[in-house]
């Protein structure tokens, strides 16, 4: 499992129109190990476009929102070295605020 910790406001709300960092971390099996893959996707349209987000060393994920109110959705696939694999998807994560 991927959990996503973003430091959001007390409402859920992150800066519409700004750079915003996601921590993440790997958990249950996979955790402790390097993947042999781990990519992760965002969607700022409820999941009817996906590109990809950047993750930086391995620790969390440097995003740009874009400057309207919206919604944030995550994505992230992860495989192990045996060949399992993990498919997360979390639609609307989050939502911007101007």
């Amino acid at each position: 499992m991927i959990r996503f910790s973003p430091e959001l406001t007390l409402a859920g709300t992150a800066k519409a129109g700004e750079r915003f960092e996601v921590p993440f971390s790997v958990e249950g099996a996979a955790a402790g190990t390097r993947p042999a893959k781990l990519a992760f996707e965002v969607s700022y349209d409820e999941g009817a476009t996906w590109q990809p987000a950047e993750a930086v060393g391995g620790t969390h994920l440097s995003l740009r929102h874009p400057a309207g109110a919206g919604s944030v959705s995550l994505r992230a696939e992860l495989t192990d070295r045996d060949g399992n694999t993990l498919a997360q998807t979390i639609e609307r994560a989050y939502t911007t605020t101007r």
